[in-house]
């Protein structure tokens, strides 16, 4: 075997470097500035949209297992809500089915808006005991234009649901 027919059957090439030549490389970086460009803001949107929803779906599960407890270990459980106008605000308190108290402080942006009561109870068949659903908004503006608003209300029969909304901060 010659010289020449090992190293073509290497798959070595002569006279080229392996690399990336200079309009390569301004391409690609400026479809990533590109990208940057566009892409930075809506992701940024998409975190503050992500953070309000997450507040709510927490506040709605916290209700459930609230009604949850009340029903199984056949026992009254309240939820006291703040809303921003509260002091401390944009908090509320409840104790878990362990029976340690709780309270949830939402992030600094998130805001629960308004209340329709200030505590919300949950008698040990799961009901409320009012004759009206009770709701808690919750709330943050996500840019110029559009802001996230969350209603999680529970019914007097012990039901919690969540609609949302959109809104112009």
């Amino acid at each position: 075997m010659s010289l020449a027919r090992g190293k073509a059957m290497r798959g070595t090439r002569q006279g080229r470097d392996e690399g990336f030549s200079l309009p390569e490389l301004l391409t690609v970086i400026a479809l990533m500035g590109l990208l940057i460009l566009f892409g930075g803001p809506a992701l940024a949107d998409g975190f503050r949209a992500y953070k309000v929803r997450t507040a709510a779906d927490i506040l709605s599960t916290d209700l459930r297992a609230m009604r949850y407890s009340a029903v199984g270990q056949r026992a009254p459980r309240s939820m006291t809500i703040n809303n921003q106008g509260s002091t401390p605000p944009n908090q509320y308190t409840f104790v878990n089915a362990r029976g340690e108290t709780l309270i949830r402080q939402l992030e600094s942006p998130v805001n629960i808006e308004s209340t329709s009561a200030t505590t919300i109870s949950f008698a040990i068949n799961g009901s409320t005991g009012t004759t009206s659903s009770q709701t808690i908004v919750v709330s943050m503006g996500i840019n110029e234009t559009r802001g996230d608003r969350y209603t999680v209300s529970v019914s007097p029969s012990g039901t919690v649901s969540t609609a949302y909304s959109n809104y112009v901060p």
